[in-house]
Order: structure tokens, then sequence, then C-alpha cells
């Protein structure tokens, strides 16, 4: 892992962050694809980055990891308001990215597709993602649990299903895989 600090905020960038993007080159991704990924990715952390600061809330972290790019606000609490606005903030910059381009180009581009998958995908409630934690916000910690299981079941019957009627991929099936081992691990 390589880390430095640029105004008190500690940067990480591990070794897997760099082995995804390759891995994901070598299989064949276009690469003029992979940045507009890793640009919705960077945007939609921008979005959380802009809404502590209205919040004055100052990042502490910045860490690029194979899962994606993950920034981590002082531990100073907020209102219940304020903590959802910066947890939803991210997702609700994807979505505005995903219909602006749509308007303006009058299409569903690539852009606009990967936006929505991040910010959907960022909706899911597990622990890390931004669903998970607004669940764990809104209902707190043992109402969460449950929902979080639920929806580990839920998972789990979709991979299932999938795997039974063999329409699924495999890379599909170890993001679930990997999805409902961590709720079941937490």
């Amino acid at each position: 892992m390589y880390a430095f600090e640029i105004s008190g905020i500690k940067v990480k960038v591990c070794f897997s962050f760099f082995a995804v993007v390759c891995l994901t080159c070598l299989l064949g991704a276009d690469s003029g694809k992979m940045l507009i990924m890793l640009a919705c990715c960077a945007l939609h952390e921008c979005g959380h980055l802009a809404a502590m600061l209205l919040c004055s809330r100052k990042p502490t972290e910045l860490t690029l990891y194979g899962g994606g790019i993950k920034l981590t606000p002082c531990k100073k609490l907020n209102s219940f308001g304020g903590d959802a606005f910066i947890l939803a903030s991210g997702c609700a910059v994807n979505f505005l990215l995903a219909f602006v381009s749509c308007l303006l180009i009058g299409r569903l581009t690539f852009f606009a597709q990967v936006n929505l998958l991040l910010g959907g995908f960022n909706l899911i409630p597990t622990g890390f993602l931004d669903g998970g934690r607004l669940i764990g916000l809104i209902f707190g910690d043992s109402k969460a649990r449950i929902i979080k299981t639920i929806f580990a079941i839920l998972i789990a019957s979709l991979a299932a299903t999938a795997i039974f009627f063999g329409g699924v991929s495999v890379s599909l099936l170890c993001v679930l895989a990997y999805m409902c081992l961590s709720i079941f691990a937490a």
C-alpha cells in the first residue's frame, strides 16, 4: 500500500486497486470505458465530499482499493439529517449525472448507464455500501441487521435461481456471493 497526505487527508492507494484495473484491461475491457467508470466512481465520492464540506465535516482518509474508492469522514457526529445527506449524496450525484446526460444527448449513453448502475449498486443495503449505512442510520443496528439478513437471503435466492436457469455471469455470482458473505459475517 502506498500512502501520503494532502491537506491533512490521508490518501491510501492499495495494490488491489491497480490489480483490478489491470486485470479488467487484460480481460478485454475498453480503456476508454474503464476511464469513464473510474470517473463515475470519483464523481460519486465528490458528491460525498461536497456534502461533507456543506455539513462542516472534513474527510480524514481517501482510499483507492480493489472495490473502488472510499472516502472516510471525521468521526464528528452530525445530525441525523446531516449524516443521511452525506450518505445519500454520492448516489444522488450519480442519478443526477445520468439524468443530465440523457437529457443533453437524448439517449442512454454508457456514461449514464454506469452512473445508474453505480448509484443503484451503492444503495444496496449491505454494511459497507451507502445503502447499508443508511439503513443502519434510519432503523438502528438491531433492525438494520434483520433487514440486511432478509436482503442477503433474497440475494442468495436470486443467485440460486440464476444458477438453476443458467442465466448469470460468473462475475455477478462472485459479487452476489461476496455480498451475502459480508452481510452474514458482520
